[in-house]
């Protein structure tokens, strides 16, 4: 499942007991906290049981289903003869289909949370494995004293990094004429818990500049063919995330992240660039950005949105960002406030580029003059720097761009 992952959840078994499989064959689908994941058979066989049901959150190196490798292609197997054969063939699936006794780490947290004997508690799982959502009905139920332990007192926890924020308890409103619900997407149950927790975690400022884009609007005039010819679609945010990337190297606080009451300094910059999907928003890292050409960026860029639309991302491409930039202004949007993707510092905005009236200053005088602008807001945590550094940084991109010159 890629480093930084510590549990997914099976979103659907693409096999069932008594199918073959070859191996290399997606055998589920399983959904983290950032991306979708097909996973592969480890061999060819039948699939003989599943440990997990679809719905299931299950913790990285749980064994979720038992695949018989010398089983052959073509035989018969339980589902498909009976008699003596069929008895003998599920003698040993006696011997292990009582689950009950497993416990994964989510059932056991929601369960002390509430302060849940588990013994109380009916699994609906395979075997009578106790699952997430029968602990939670069981506390809905009102069953046992439904009152929550106290949370243990972590000394070596900074006061900076508070527990997850817990929702308020909403009272069920009916459903009324004109109005329907569905549940919320995996996807967007992370994204809501990671922005709360974001909101909760950071000190949230904003700050904004105006920038004219004139001399980037030229000089992309002038390589957009040539680029295109090479298979490079070369846009505006590509020189953002250059000039971004050149401002890094002289406020490198920016592309720091909080750890605890230690503030840790990154030597490369891991560029996340948020791109939004049909069903929610996911952020894919380019990974030491400082290394590439405005050409190079704009070819990671691509080849990361082209792959996240896809769902042919991997865990570990969502991993490890130092510093995020969002465009939003590809849609129209003009001025935004952003969320900082924790546990970095800052995140910076581009909004859409408009031509609009502005005052230029020339050596006759000030004249009005029609412009391609566009609006900058970074969103930084006021924990790891101060207004003025944020300033300074955002006008360092801000000469960049409008002076712009070379690639």
């Amino acid at each position: 499942m890629g480093i930084s992952v510590s549990e997914g959840t099976i979103l659907e078994w693409r096999k069932q007991p008594g199918d073959w499989v070859e191996a290399d064959e997606t055998i589920a689908d399983v959904t983290t906290d950032k991306v979708d994941v097909e996973i592969p058979s480890p061999a060819s066989g039948r699939l003989a049981r599943l440990l997990a049901e679809a719905g299931d959150t299950v913790p990285v190196g749980e064994t979720i289903a038992e695949i018989d490798s010398a089983a052959k292609a073509g035989e018969a197997h339980p589902d498909e003869d009976t008699g003596e054969q069929e008895a003998v063939a599920e003698e040993p699936a006696a011997e292990e289909s009582d689950r009950s006794g497993f416990i994964s780490p989510v059932v056991r947290r929601i369960a002390d949370k509430h302060n849940v004997d588990l013994d109380e508690v009916e699994g609906t799982g395979i075997g009578g494995r106790i699952r997430k959502k029968d602990v939670l009905a069981f506390v809905d139920s009102g069953a046992g004293n439904g009152q929550a332990k106290p949370a243990p007192v972590l000394h070596s926890e900074s006061p900076y990094r508070p527990d997850e924020p817990k929702a308020e308890p909403q009272p069920e409103r009916p459903v009324t004429d004109g109005e329907g619900r569905e549940p919320m997407t995996p996807m967007r149950l992370a994204i809501a818990k990671h922005m709360v927790a974001s909101r909760h975690t950071a000190a949230h400022c904003t700050t904004i500049v105006e920038v004219d884009m004139s001399r980037v609007a030229a000089r992309r005039a002038e390589l957009k063919e040539a680029m295109a010819r090479r298979g490079v679609k070369l846009t505006y945010l590509a020189f953002v995330a250059k000039a971004t990337i050149e401002a890094i190297g002289e406020h490198p606080i920016v592309n720091a992240s909080i750890d605890g009451d230690e503030i840790v300094y990154h030597d490369d910059v891991n560029l996340g660039i948020a791109v939004a999907l049909d069903d929610g928003l996911i952020v894919p890292v380019i990974r030491q950005a400082q290394r590439l050409s405005t050409e190079g960026l704009a070819v990671a860029i691509a080849d990361l949105a082209e792959r996240a639309r896809a769902k042919r991302l991997d865990p570990d491409d969502v991993q490890g960002g130092t510093f995020t930039i969002t465009n939003p202004g590809q849609f129209g949007a003009v001025l935004a406030t952003p969320i900082i993707n924790q546990p970095q510092v800052a995140i910076l905005d581009l909004e859409a580029i408009v031509k609009r009236p502005v005052v230029i200053e020339g050596p006759d005088g000030d004249s009005i003059a029609i412009r391609p602008m566009t609006y900058l807001p970074m969103s930084w945590d006021h924990r790891a720097l101060d207004g003025a550094e944020a300033a300074k940084f955002l006008s360092r991109i801000k000469r960049r761009l409008e002076n712009w010159e070379g690639e």
